[in-house]
């Protein structure tokens, strides 16, 4: 008896904790509801804010703080799908948004900074698999830029500097293994270039100077033989060779 009495006891306790939880949320809920879309005095966006457009259906639902974006805002596609969710930071300054495919998977992830994308951004397919991953800094291209097969493997890698290539670039066969090696000079091919076979031997190594074709350049079987040669100069073919 006295251990039934207990356990109503803590049962009643729980309902009444359960109540007034549900009011609360439901009290903040009818008070974004009637204080949605409040511009102050000034016309500064004050508060919860609801964007519809002009066919009346929802765009975005987010808080204010005088004219500025605060914490998170949900963005949404015509049927009322989230579309996307941005995080703002800094004053409202900056954000970090992830888009979304319209079944509900990630489509990209990265930072902004006013509208400019700024650090790392990914890409995905409607999977989820990682496709891309660029880096910007100062609203221009830096860094390592990666593509990637639907494997996972990497597909692609471009070095760049000040929006320019700058540095080495790959290219890879879906196996993983090597497809291309060389290098950009400001924003331009240089130096020794190499192809190769999936087998990871050597099909053709030649060089440019500022992205144009120069000297010799060696085309060769799996064994290393040479099948064919080219002769540039002045950024033309001047003789070719076939063995």
């Amino acid at each position: 008896m006295i251990l039934n009495k207990f356990i109503i006891k803590n049962l009643l306790s729980l309902l009444l904790s359960v109540a007034v939880i549900m009011t609360i949320e439901q009290a903040y809920s009818q008070q974004d509801q009637d204080t949605a879309n409040r511009s102050d005095e000034k016309g500064l966006k004050q508060g919860y804010w609801k964007k519809f457009d002009e066919g009346g259906l929802l765009k975005y639902e987010g808080r204010f703080i005088d004219d500025k974006p605060v914490g998170e805002f949900v963005y949404y596609y015509p049927d009322e799908t989230v579309k996307a969710r941005s995080t703002f930071f800094d004053d409202g300054k900056g954000s970090f948004t992830t888009t979304f495919h319209h079944t509900g998977t990630k489509m990209t992830e990265g930072y902004y900074s006013g509208k400019d994308k700024d650090s790392i951004w990914k890409y995905y397919n409607s999977d989820g698999i990682l496709l891309k991953e660029e880096f910007y800094r100062n609203k221009m291209k830096e860094g390592a830029w990666k593509t990637f097969f639907d494997n996972g493997q990497i597909s692609d890698e471009t070095n760049w500097k000040a929006d320019k290539k700058e540095g080495c670039w790959k290219q890879y066969f879906p196996e993983g293994n090597l497809k291309l090696e060389g290098q950009y000079v400001n924003d331009q091919k240089q130096g020794e270039f190499r192809y190769y076979f999936p087998s990871g031997k050597i099909n053709i190594i030649g060089f440019y100077e500022a992205s144009v074709r120069t000297g010799e350049w060696l085309y060769m079987d799996e064994n290393l033989k040479v099948t064919r040669k080219e002769t540039y100069g002045n950024g033309k073919l001047i003789k070719e060779e076939n063995f």
